[in-house]
């Protein structure tokens, strides 16, 4: 945050709803919905004058030495004066659907973004989370084969290449339209394989469209899941995408 902070830009970030993340060690109202303007005030140092600082939670905030931060040192001596790095932002918390409730932080001005628009703009952001779930899960671009930088980097542009070219064969494949309970779309977990065969030269450029409009998934709109948060173990090299 602070680095965009500087760079002069807005941002609007989903937190931990929980005890747990940034929102620890803030003093929130104890309402389901509330719309929070936080001026934090950062400093590495522990002097008894900053200690007593530090008692204010919502503005003053101590960061350890061993942890990441650019904008103030990681080491300074007893005799220098305390720095503080002072970053702002609204903390605003609302229902998204009847129950359920999510946290964000954003600097974007209250007038303008009240509570109801934020909640519109967030219910954007589901088609680049799904865009980056495929590009991680389905294109393999979570787990790599290279260890040298430079073989990293090639993976990488290699498998947004495979991901923009099913994407594109994808759109144009024409789906016939049919008395069905559901719209359907193109699989696109069959599609990204069926392009890399394509790629191997082992399918041809008519058959693309055929095979993948073949390959249909309903579109089931207000689904539901319950975040799953499990440990992700080690994905040997033989088990990799690639």
């Amino acid at each position: 945050m602070a680095h965009i902070q500087e760079k002069g830009c807005f941002f609007l970030i989903r937190i931990k709803d929980g005890r747990n993340g940034i929102k620890m060690g803030l003093e929130l109202p104890r309402r389901n919905e509330f719309d929070l303007d936080v001026s934090l005030k950062l400093t590495r140092k522990q002097t008894n004058d900053v200690k007593k600082l530090l008692k204010d939670k919502n503005h003053y905030r101590y960061i350890a030495s061993s942890a990441t931060f650019d904008f103030l040192p990681s080491h300074s001596r007893k005799s220098e004066q305390t720095r503080f790095y002072e970053i702002n932002f609204r903390i605003v918390r609302f229902e998204i659907t009847p129950g359920n409730y999510e946290t964000v932080l954003t600097s974007l001005d209250v007038n303008k973004y009240p509570p109801k628009e934020l909640k519109r703009l967030y219910a954007l952001r589901w088609g680049i989370e799904t865009s980056f779930r495929d590009l991680k899960y389905t294109v393999g671009m979570l787990n790599f084969h290279s260890k040298k930088v430079m073989c990293i980097h090639q993976e990488i542009y290699a498998h947004l290449i495979i991901y923009n070219f099913s994407e594109m064969i994808t759109s144009h494949v024409a789906i016939s339209k049919k008395k069905r309970l559901y719209t359907y779309k193109a699989n696109f977990s069959m599609a990204v394989h069926v392009c890399r065969l394509f790629f191997y030269e082992k399918a041809t450029s008519p058959g693309l469209e055929a095979i993948i409009s073949k390959n249909l998934i309903p579109i089931r709109p207000n689904r539901h899941y319950t975040r799953k948060r499990s440990e992700k173990g080690f994905c040997g090299f033989l088990y990799r995408v690639a």
